[in-house]
């Protein structure tokens, strides 16, 4: 995930601002960070709601149910140098499979993990994945993105290239709000789209982007809660697929004060799927 300055309009997004009264969704120009009540969900072991039964994609072009021991290299690259913005670490030691979950593991000193999916690469797709985190130090910020293949592993592209960030967590560390976030422009003059969902997401919940040569959209649930059809904001090339738990130690004095700072943070990972556009 890039440092992007905050700011730019646009009234791509309407349709997110629309879904608010039901879905809890609005638009934002920052991250905010006073949380909401949660929405009900599915249990991990209960029905699903996905965006790809509910609108029909299809059967998936690839996919992980992470159900070995470990992840297969011909599929994954695990991130193992300095973390985001060159701040801690990022280990192979904090990307771990068992019992059919992915779960990357952040510590206090700012050792994580990050990993970027090799089939994923491609101009427009759908992705969808099932995922659920620990309450933990504000500091530690799971995100869900599609980063241009001339870039990754947390280094920008030159001359741009956009991100689509479809899941990212900065609250006060008891993750009650997701957020989404539309990068785009050039290095140069960042901007951004963004919009809100609260929801619970100490429970399992599915995150999904569809991505086409008109538009951009967000999904939770099944439910759309994000959208740009500005062809301005659209990626320009290839993007591929990311999972990543970034470290912003100046963070941390955001956690809310029934959250322990130094507890470990989590991402957890059930399943991820890449759809045909």
């Amino acid at each position: 995930m890039r440092a992007f300055t905050r700011g730019g309009t646009s009234t791509a997004i309407m349709l997110a601002l629309a879904l608010g009264a039901s879905m809890g969704v609005r638009r934002c120009e920052k991250p905010p960070t006073t949380p909401a009540a949660p929405t009900p969900t599915a249990s991990a072991t209960g029905a699903v709601t996905t965006a790809a039964e509910k609108h029909g994609w299809g059967r998936s072009i690839a996919d992980d149910d992470f159900s070995g021991r470990r992840l297969d290299p011909d599929d994954w690259t695990v991130y193992d140098g300095p973390g985001h913005a060159g701040k801690g670490r990022r280990s192979p030691s904090a990307v771990a499979v068992r019992g059919g979950v992915l779960t990357i593991t952040g510590t206090p000193d700012g050792t994580t993990g990050g990993l970027s999916w090799l089939p994923g690469a491609r101009k427009h797709g759908r992705w969808e994945a099932r995922v659920r985190m620990d309450r933990a130090c504000a500091c530690y910020h799971p995100v869900l993105l599609l980063w241009p293949v001339r870039g990754g592993g947390g280094v920008a592209p030159k001359g741009g290239g956009g991100e689509i960030d479809y899941l990212e967590v900065t609250d006060d560390g008891t993750r009650r709000s997701a957020l989404f976030f539309l990068h785009y422009g050039s290095e140069r003059e960042h901007r951004q789209l963004s919009a809100r969902v609260e929801t619970d997401l100490t429970q399992w919940h599915t995150f999904a982007v569809e991505w086409t040569s008109r538009a951009v959209t967000g999904y939770v649930d099944g439910r759309v809660w994000f959208r740009s059809d500005d062809p301005a904001t659209l990626p320009p090339g290839k993007m591929g697929q990311a999972i990543q738990l970034d470290w912003f130690p100046e963070d941390a004095g955001r956690t809310h004060r029934d959250v322990p700072r130094d507890a470990r943070a989590t991402l957890q990972v059930d399943w991820i799927r890449m759809y045909r556009p």
